[in-house]
């Protein structure tokens, strides 16, 4: 089965302003900064000091541009126990208003409002307002965050528990003729056309058709629409992260990605098992989401091997995939970690209470 990649181009809606826009410059491909996490659940120092390596590596600031607001994609499909650690989203949010940017243009986004609220990101239903400490959350099943003219088609049909009113029509095949509405996975428009830049906060979990449930996953699949129905299959979903993950619009703006391994699940995922996760104190940042994905592999499988488990073989197909797309790098010899320094005096500040 061959998945299509159709990105239509918004003429006359788009503004030169937009057009435009600085992006700010990635990484090197392949390259992993390493922090070390203190004692205490406070990851402000480690954050500051991976940002700051980034800065000086591509020798700029990140700092608010024309459109003065940047992104962070969270992970909460997990479960409260699996998401996004909310002490890593404040302090990714803490770096950012240093940087300039106020909380109001801080937009923190994913895709279940549900599960947003089990992670304590979005408030309860009680509350009128749909922030975290300040800063404006997006579910992005509303529906009314995605763009009508932006896509990724597939003839894959929707998935019933996601999108049943797609699923009403009596006359639904297997394969949908072309142009059909059940074909498209809708793109974030925020992520588009509303941000600078947007910052990837996952986390590593194993999954039966990613095999990883990790940083490619949650920028691309769980930043669509209609996304469960490339859960088929491992074909269809590798295929489906890949080229999601090389469509340039949504690629172009994902500067920097961050997870922690203080909490990771090596098998019975991709739903929250306290029996089966790992902690390590380190923090990842890297703007290769692939490198960053694969080294996570590596983990999982050596904590599989240790409890007596299989590994997951053969290497998650979205890997090489992407790096075929110039995405970043799979091949561990082309990947180096690099450890950051953490200024002790400045880590024991951030731990006194």
């Amino acid at each position: 089965m061959f998945l299509r990649l159709f990105c239509w181009c918004i003429l006359g809606s788009v503004s030169t302003t937009i057009l435009t826009a600085q992006i700010p410059e990635r990484g090197p491909k392949g390259l992993i900064w390493e922090a070390p996490l203190g004692l205490a659940d406070d990851y402000s120092t480690s954050v500051e000091a991976l940002l700051v390596s980034y800065e000086t590596s591509v020798g700029a600031e990140l700092k608010p541009g024309p459109r003065g607001r940047v992104g962070l994609k969270v992970n909460t499909r997990s479960g409260r126990g699996m998401s996004t650690s909310l002490p890593l989203l404040r302090a990714v949010i803490a770096s950012m208003e240093a940087r300039g940017f106020s909380r109001d243009d801080i937009l923190i986004t994913d895709y279940s409002s549900h599960d947003l609220r089990q992670a304590l990101i979005l408030p309860p239903l009680s509350l009128p307002d749909n922030r975290f400490e300040g800063c404006p959350v997006q579910a992005l099943d509303g529906g009314k965050h995605y763009d009508a003219k932006w896509f990724y088609d597939s003839p894959l049909p929707p998935a019933v528990q996601q999108e049943p009113l797609l699923l009403s029509k009596s006359n639904i095949r297997r394969d949908l003729a072309e142009g059909a509405k059940e074909r498209k996975s809708f793109l974030p428009a925020s992520l588009l056309f509303e941000v600078d830049f947007w910052i990837n906060l996952g986390v590593a979990v194993d999954d039966p058709a990613l095999g990883i449930d990790g940083l490619l996953a949650n920028a691309t699949i769980w930043n669509v629409s209609n996304s469960q129905r490339f859960l088929v299959n491992q074909a269809t979903a590798s295929a489906a992260v890949a080229e999601i993950a090389a469509i340039p619009e949504l690629e172009e703006r994902l500067v920097l990605n961050f997870t922690s391994l203080r909490h990771y699940q090596f098998i019975g995922g991709p739903r929250f098992n306290s029996l089966y996760t790992r902690s390590e104190p380190l923090l990842w940042m890297s703007s290769d989401p692939v490198a960053l994905d694969r080294m996570l592999y590596e983990r999982i499988n050596r904590a599989r091997l240790l409890e007596g488990f299989p590994e997951i073989q053969p290497l998650p197909r979205q890997m090489p995939f992407a790096a075929s797309l110039g995405l970043g790098e799979y091949e561990l010899s082309k990947i180096r970690i690099e450890s950051v320094k953490i200024d002790k005096r400045s880590a024991e500040d951030a731990e006194t209470p």
